[in-house]
This record gives structure tokens, sequence and C-alpha cells, in this order.
């Protein structure tokens, strides 16, 4: 009875269920504040804990779905490679052996010729490799003049018929994850730049074999694409088609760019050169000097003839024209006996249809017989033609190995003027068409919107300009090429990477 008893509840003591209980009857509230908070606050978090519950489910189910979708889409875009290997052959074991194989990939398409809001961002299927074909993985774009002229019709309309819509770009440098049929001189993995005819702007990209070069181990892919067009120019200019050698001079009008970059570093290394770069900045008077050469820029609304002459009354001996407008004459005329006058771009093209066909009509006449008194030479050089048209691509593979020899020598060096994220394409060809840029312009695919954090700063952060910078760069950006984990976004990593370079070249 006294263990009973001592159990008993006393009669003036109730528990917070039994007030409750009251509460619900009388309506009168005996409990004191902090025992009814603490009874209100035991059913919220009991509310709160089964709200929270329903949310994991929901996340988990989500997630479910996501990765059941993934499967799918990974399940069938494998399906879809293997059906390709048995029809077409080929190898395409580097590519499988990611973690994730895109189903799209993204690209830059030309939907009509003209305006640059024809030119949009677009993902088409993930492109295989046919017989004597590669797939390159793209890690730099380069945006060129010509770019312009195929967005505006000239270059496809003119020359060779294509209709939009298409991939634009003939330029891009990667690594090879995949190969077709009949493929002898290139293996999985190689680093390469590939100079196709188009649909060159996309994160893959598949190119013909003969139109792609192994880059040296130590170069960047940014450093290729600087490199490889504008170098391979420069290089028949000055060496090809001028024959440049110690004590003479060269008159360049000077287009903006990669290619006016490395005209003047390669005509540096030969001795005694001096170089005139006519120019539409004002940047007369100003001289670069050294031992051996001397860099003279002048004002191309300027009487560049009579200052030309003062300082070298025997005239030029090497003419470099990319412009080909009405200064055909004067340049002809200020040739040295036995000096040459070479055309290597038409920048009248780009103006449109009426444009184009005055500068045809209005072309220069010139007499051989003239030719053949003055001792003088004209000739042209084209890199698409020789290259698409006339399939020379011996000359430009040794030509291209010659570059690089002097890029490895410290001889050249890659100058960039800017690297934008794959989507500001149109901001890239404005810039190029508008003649703005020093040094090379180029778009990395890697890089896109997506990717971007407010918090960091693109005008603080470095270049990926040596191989081992861009390997880590590329880890960053993609950790399931090289780890084999999931792919994680590095958010943020660059919404625009740019570096500005002023050079004294």
């Amino acid at each position: 009875m006294l263990c009973e008893e001592q159990h008993e509840t006393p009669s003036n003591l109730y528990s917070s269920r039994d007030v409750l209980a009251v509460n619900e009857k009388s309506g009168e509230n005996p409990l004191p504040t902090c025992m009814e908070d603490t009874a209100a606050e035991g059913r919220q978090e009991e509310g709160s804990f089964c709200q929270s519950e329903e949310i994991q489910k929901e996340i988990k189910e989500l997630r479910r779905r996501d990765e059941e979708e993934c499967r799918l889409k990974q399940q069938n875009v494998r399906s879809r490679i293997d059906q390709h290997l048995i029809q077409n052959g080929g190898d395409l074991s580097l590519l499988l052996s990611q973690h994730t194989v895109p189903n799209e990939v993204k690209c830059v398409q030309l939907t009509r010729f003209g305006q640059t809001k024809n030119i949009q961002s677009d993902k088409v299927p993930l492109p295989l490799p046919m017989k004597g074909d590669v797939l390159i993985r793209s890690h730099s774009c380069g945006v060129n003049f010509h770019d312009t002229m195929t967005r505006n019709g000239i270059l496809d309309n003119w020359v060779r018929s294509a209709k939009p819509p298409f991939i634009m770009g003939s330029e891009v440098a990667g690594e090879i994850v995949g190969l077709g049929k009949n493929v002898t001189d290139l293996k999985l993995g190689d680093r390469v730049i590939a100079l196709p005819e188009r649909k060159a702007w996309s994160e893959y990209v598949v190119c013909r074999e003969e139109y792609c070069f192994k880059i040296p181990d130590q170069m960047s892919y940014h450093e290729a694409v600087a490199l490889t067009v504008d170098g391979i120019v420069s290089h028949s200019l000055l060496f090809q088609m001028g024959n440049l050698s110690s004590g003479k001079a060269v008159l360049l009008h000077s287009t903006p760019g990669g290619l006016g970059t490395l005209v003047t570093q390669m005509a540096r290394t030969v001795p005694n050169t001096r170089i005139f770069k006519i120019t539409a900045e004002r940047m007369n008077g100003k001289h670069v000097e050294s031992s051996d050469h001397a860099v003279h820029y002048i004002e191309r609304d300027t009487d560049y003839v009579s200052e030309i002459r003062n300082s070298y009354p025997h005239g030029v001996d090497l003419v470099l024209d990319g412009l080909h407008e009405s200064n055909f004459h004067r340049d002809f005329n200020l040739l040295s006996p036995m000096g040459k006058y070479v055309l290597f771009g038409n920048r009248t093209t780009n103006g449109g249809l009426f444009d184009t066909a005055k500068s045809w009509l209005g072309q220069e006449k010139v007499s051989p017989l003239k030719l053949y008194e003055e001792n003088k030479s004209i000739c042209g050089f084209n890199l698409r033609n020789l290259l698409y048209f006339q399939k020379d691509r011996r000359y430009i593979r040794e030509t291209f190995d010659k570059v690089c020899q002097m890029w490895q020598d410290g001889e050249i060096q890659a100058v960039f003027d800017c690297i934008l994220q794959f989507d500001d394409f149109n901001e890239a060809l404005q810039h190029v068409q508008d003649h703005g840029q020093v040094g090379k312009v180029i778009l990395d695919p890697r890089i896109s919107k997506e990717d971007s954090l407010n918090e960091h700063d693109p005008e603080n952060m470095t270049l990926p300009t040596s191989k081992k910078e861009e390997e880590n760069l590329e880890r960053k950006i993609s950790p399931d090429l090289h780890e084999g984990n999931e792919h994680k976004h590095v958010h943020g990593f660059l919404g625009k990477l740019r570096e500005v370079f002023s050079p004294n070249v």
C-alpha cells in the first residue's frame, strides 16, 4: 500500500496532457506561460520534422529520376556509338572511357547569311567519325577575319556553295578521342590543331585526318591556335613568297590580330631587317629599335611613301598587303629593283555584294612588260584555297613544322588579344571585323555562362598559356575525364577569361 501511495499523483499536480484536456473543456488556461510555450514548440517541431521528412523524400525521388534519365541517355548514346562502330568501323574507346559521354554537344550555328543575330548557340547530336575522320574534343577555337566573311556569305557563296544552317569556324585545337576507319598517321590521345573547312566551333569536332597537325608536347592548345594559321601565312609571305634576307626592307599594311604581330616577329629573326608598318592607329613616328632591326609605325592616312623614301631612298624590297585598298600603285612604285608585291587578303570583300563587285571591277591592271622593264614581281597567297582546293597539304604541313620549330627555339611567341567564353562568339566576331584586336582572339569551348561565378573577377585571372596550366584548368572544369568522378560544374570558373597583351611588335 505504501508503494502504491507513493506512485499516486497528487490531486493538485497536472500533466501537460491533462491541462490541454481541461483547456478544451473549460477554455481556461491553468498552465504557466512557459509550459504553454513548451507545448506549442513541441507541436511545431513535430510538424517541422514531418515536413522535413517529406522534403527529403521528394529530393530523393527527384535524384532517382535524374539518375534514371541520365542512365537512359547514356544507354542510348552508347548504343548509337556501338551501332556506328558496327556499320563504319573505327575506334572510339577513349570517348567511351569517359564517365559521361555527351548525347548532344554545344556549337555555334549560322542560320542564315548576314547579320550577327543569325549566329546562335545551339546543341546538336554528338558527331561521329566516318572513314578517314578523327573526332576531336575541343579545347580552343580560333576566330579569324574570314569567319566574318563566311557569316556575310562572301566565301561560301562565291568560292563554294554552302547553304546554312551549318556550324561556324575553321580552326580548333584539342585531343583526339575517336578514330574513323583507315586513319593511319594519328592515334587516340594525340594533341592536334585541326583546320576543317567549317564546323570547328563545337565542343566535339569531326575533321579529316589530312587537315590535322600534331602540336609540340609543351605547346598549349591556345598557343597552337594562335600560331598555326597566322604562323603559316606569315612564314609563307616572308620566306617562301618574299625570300627575305639580311639587310632588306619590308612594308606591311598592318593587319590587326595575330598575323601582324607574327610577321613582325619572324622578320626580326633576319639580321638588319627594316620594317615599315602602315597602321590605322595614330602611331606616327613611333619606333621600336634594336641592334639589328627597326620597326617604324606610320599612319595610313599620311604620305607614307615620302616618309619611307626620306629614310630609305632606294625603296623597299617587299610589300605585304592584306587590305587590297587603293594603295597598289603607290606600293608598286615604292618597290626597289628586284622587289616583290604580295597580296594576301582583300578587306573590301567584307562590305557586301556591292563592295565586292566594285572591288573586282576596279582591280589594278599592270602590264607584264612593265614588270619586265622594272624588274619587279607581283604575286598572291591564299591559304584557304591552297588547303581546300589546290590541296597542297604537304607544303602546309612542312611550313607548320617550321613555325613550331621557331616557337621551340624562342624566336616567336603566341600573342593573345583576348580569350572569351564560348557564348561570346558574336562579340568575338565583331571585335575581329572592327580590326580592334592586337593578337589572337580565341573562344574556349570549355568555358560557358553556366560555369560563371560572380565572385570571380575574370580580369585578374591568369591565362592557361602553358601546357601544365592548361591541364590544371582541364581538371577543374572536367574532373570526370581525368579521375573517373562524376562531372562537377566549377560554377563561375571564368565567366569571361580575358587577358590583353600590349607587345612591342
